[in-house]
């Protein structure tokens, strides 16, 4: 009799087994690809100076959104016809002149013109009753944007366009700094910020351009009428500033960068910013309010704009989420080294058909792959199942964490951590999206398709793939992944990737991501599986 109920417990024990094992073989023969983690070493070493000072400046909390934004700038050519810019930034004492000259006439104009016609504005810089006035060598300070556009205007140019502006910094060359590649805090000898903004052209000539063009990256910051190719859509100049402001004494290789600039609001009044002029044809000599113009010929061609290619990651990192960026330094591990770290990854989100068989296993109904902290009776059917059946091919949504994390452990891996997700997806290059750095409406199933009609089958989106394969990680369907957080005081996990809902350009990035509460059931969130 034992040795029948042995028999009986052994027999149990091999059916469990049996059943385990045909649990444990579709993993095996799961369709996964090998990624390295981290991306390649930056190829230069003066792009590998910015990654360090950056990576710096991040740890230390110097990133805020001002620099993240100047930093945001895609790297793209700019197609520039010949223009002539002054080498210097306008003078105190040249524009006082103009504004004077300016006032007058418009107040003679005003006086001839109907009654209770509204008078046009003075042109004025609040510069003029600050300490810095009288300084009247330094640039002109305190000018909103139409001053600095009426002074150009009337001196036979214009204020340059932002490519423009980014031309005479970096060359056809794309220098990093006007310089040249290596920074150098020279052009910035003063604690004082006033004194470093109001400092006379060409005091410090190392600092000049090899074309002549002074004191581009220090002193005053300066006006653009901003992204030429913006306005060709909006119609409408969106200004910038540029050039490192002289109140930002950390992370200032960073602001003083050839691409960095920021968006501001015409309206803007600064003691730190001025301006130049560019002209379409060389000006006169000399202007009817006694300023002397020397400028510098810039000619037509190709120009490189934007963070160039070889910064790895300044292209990324700038984009992580502000409760992310001090771990900045953890994206780069094993980058270049012999050490790399490899992970497994589900080529395509988890299909339909995938779950169901999760579903349907004996083992999963005792709850043997159950979270230790799940809910009790906790339903690991997906919202709409039924109707989501009629399609088994597609990835699998309406889940929350509780059942992706069951169905990870039943498929025996786990969810992905988010900094293993974002480094997937930006792969050894640290690509903006997951295919390049160029947005693309057509690359993903995203909102910004014309007719976004719901998650596709893996592999639909045939530019939606990394260099290493992995697939659909910009669009489709928003992935679950292991990295739980308690903003705010409730508990969520990180929901990486756009999807078939959501506007491309902002979220089909590589490092696009949000918390999520646990218990959501999302029609547009799946899940991908990592197997170690």
């Amino acid at each position: 009799m034992k040795y029948g109920l042995a028999a009986l417990i052994l027999g149990g024990l091999i059916a469990l087994l049996a059943a385990v094992t045909r649990f444990t073989a579709p993993a095996l023969n799961a369709d996964t690809v090998t990624v390295e983690l981290g991306f390649t070493a930056s190829s230069t070493a003066r792009a590998a100076a910015v990654d360090e000072a950056l990576l710096s400046a991040l740890e230390r909390g110097h990133v805020g959104d001002e620099l993240r934004h100047r930093l945001n700038r895609p790297p793209h050519t700019a197609t520039l016809e010949r223009f002539w810019a002054d080498a210097c930034e306008v003078r105190q004492i040249d524009f006082e002149r103009f504004a004077r000259r300016h006032n007058a006439a418009t107040a003679t104009t005003a006086g001839a013109t109907t009654a209770g016609a509204p008078a046009r504005p003075p042109i004025f810089s609040s510069s003029s009753g600050h300490r810095i006035a009288g300084l009247l060598q330094s640039p002109a300070s305190g000018v909103d944007f139409s001053s600095a556009a009426a002074y150009c205007r009337a001196a036979g140019g214009r204020l340059p366009w932002a490519e423009e502006w980014e031309a005479l910094a970096a060359g056809a060359a794309g220098r990093l700094y006007p310089w040249g590649d290596t920074f150098t805090a020279a052009p910035w000898p003063y604690q004082d910020s006033h004194r470093n903004a109001a400092q006379p052209c060409a005091t410090h000539r190392s600092a000049a351009s090899p074309d002549g063009v002074h004191d581009l990256a220090n002193n005053a910051m300066e006006w653009s009428r901003g992204a030429r190719e913006v306005f060709a859509w909006s119609r409408r100049p969106r200004p910038g500033a540029h050039g490192a402001p002289a109140v930002r004494g950390a992370a200032r290789e960073l602001y003083a960068l050839a691409f960095s600039w920021l968006e501001i609001p015409p309206h803007t009044r600064s003691h730190h910013l001025g301006f130049r002029c560019v002209y379409d044809r060389p000006p006169p000599p000399a202007l009817p309010w006694g300023a002397l113009t020397q400028t510098v010929e810039i000619p037509p061609g190709d120009y490189p704009q934007g963070a160039p290619p070889d910064l790895r990651l300044a292209r990324v990192a700038t984009l992580l989420p502000a409760n992310q960026q001090r771990q900045a330094r953890r994206l780069v591990g094993g980058r270049g080294g012999e050490n790399k770290t490899r992970i497994r990854v589900s080529r395509c989100e988890v299909s339909r058909r995938d779950y169901r068989a999760f579903l349907n296993h004996p083992l999963v109904k005792f709850g043997l792959f159950a979270n230790e902290h799940e809910p009790r009776a906790q339903d690991y059917t997906p919202r709409d199942w039924a109707r989501q059946l009629e399609a088994p091919d597609l990835p699998v949504t309406g889940v929350d964490w509780w059942a992706a994390d069951a169905f990870a452990r039943w498929a025996g891996g786990r969810l992905p951590g988010v900094e293993e997700w974002q480094l997937a997806a930006a792969g050894r290059a640290a690509n903006r999206y997951p295919w390049g750095d160029d947005f693309d409406a057509a690359a993903a199933a995203t909102g910004s398709r014309p007719q976004p009609a719901g998650p596709e089958p893996c592999g639909a989106a045939a530019r939606d793939i990394t260099a290493a394969g992995v697939r659909d990680l910009a669009g489709n369907v928003s992935e679950w992944t292991r990295s739980v957080t308690a903003e705010g005081g409730d508990y969520a996990a990180w929901v990486q990737g756009g999807n078939y809902l959501l506007p491309g350009r902002p979220t089909a990035r590589s490092v696009f991501g949000r918390p999520v509460p646990l218990g959501h059931r999302s029609p547009s969130i799946g899940l991908r599986v990592v197997y170690d």
